[in-house]
């Protein structure tokens, strides 16, 4: 009798265990996606400067930020990118050589204005890159994801008005990058 009271005790404390856990993980979440609304909701006017100031897609960028960092201007990529716009010591001095602007610091580098603007910047080369093709938004983002010297070595079509579908995409990562990208990009562009 006791052996069964006992069991019975245990099953319903491990039940409620998992109810409080279950709670627990749902808050958190329903937190993470408030912070991610008012971060996004804080910076989006810096983003639609920035990309009107370099002819881009304001859905575009958002997306790019969403994918790179989820909004977060302190974040730091695995390769050490940089920020918001996970931006690399190589697009921060092809910026900064273009523009003839001082290198900025890497705290000037981590500023939401500061690396949405060379972040932009960036993404909208990658775009001036692939104008005349036919994807030329998939060439932009293979590029931004992985490098002008991939993209052009390994997935640039023939003919500019081929299609390069994302199958052809041979990085599983950049392939899932774009479509992440792309299908975010049209959730910003909804009214």
């Amino acid at each position: 009798m006791a052996r069964r009271h006992n069991l019975k005790f245990f099953c319903w404390l491990l039940l409620i265990l998992l109810l409080g856990c279950v709670s627990a993980w749902i808050t958190c979440d329903i937190m993470r996606l408030r912070s991610l609304a008012r971060r996004e909701k804080m910076f989006s006017p810096l983003v639609e400067a920035a990309a009107l100031r370099h002819g881009l897609d304001p859905a575009l960028v958002k997306a790019v930020i969403w994918r790179e960092s989820r909004w977060q201007p302190l974040a730091v990529g695995a390769q050490g990118e940089i920020g918001m716009m996970q931006i690399t010591p190589g697009a921060v001095a092809d910026w900064q050589q273009m523009n003839c602007k001082s290198l900025p610091t890497r705290a000037e580098l981590f500023q939401p204005e500061m690396n949405i603007e060379i972040g932009t910047w960036y993404l909208a080369q990658a775009g001036k890159h692939w104008q005349d093709y036919r994807d030329k938004e998939i060439l932009q983002l293979a590029e931004y994801n992985a490098g002008y010297g991939r993209v052009s070595k390994l997935w640039k079509p023939q003919q500019a008005d081929q299609e390069v579908p994302l199958e052809q995409i041979s990085f599983p990562g950049t392939r899932d990058y774009i479509m992440q990208i792309l299908s975010k990009k049209a959730d910003y562009e909804q009214p």
